[in-house]
């Protein structure tokens, strides 16, 4: 046996339990289609992206408030109704609980508040 095909078992192996982090943003839709473990990974993730950095938009500059609310929309078209099957979503969930902090930190970064002065 050669290596390819030892590597491509351990990825596959790592996938089943649970440590892809592939993110997809799912297209626009109308709720009538199940999103895949990587778009429900987006928008879950997004999710707490987006919490994260929202307290921090009251003392934000306009441009950021802008791409804010962008990064908002952008959620809400792919994400504001959806449907998953419950081991996707049970899956992306362990997934939040050992990097919430990362995600969290990941959307304050990502609209790096600077006071107003």
């Amino acid at each position: 046996m050669t290596l390819r095909p030892i590597a491509a078992l351990l990825a596959l192996a790592l996938i089943a339990c649970g440590d892809d982090m592939t993110e997809t943003k799912p297209p626009e839709h109308g709720g009538d289609r199940s999103l895949s473990r990587a778009e429900l990974r987006w928008c879950m993730f997004n999710d707490i992206r987006i919490e994260a950095a929202r307290p921090d938009m009251r003392s934000a500059k306009q441009g950021q408030v802008q791409a804010f609310n962008a990064a908002v929309a952008e959620w809400n078209q792919g994400c504001r109704r959806y449907r998953y099957s419950r081991s996707d979503r049970d899956a992306v969930q362990r997934q939040i609980n050992d990097r919430r902090a990362a995600l969290e930190a990941e959307g304050k970064a990502r609209f790096a508040v600077t006071p107003v002065q």
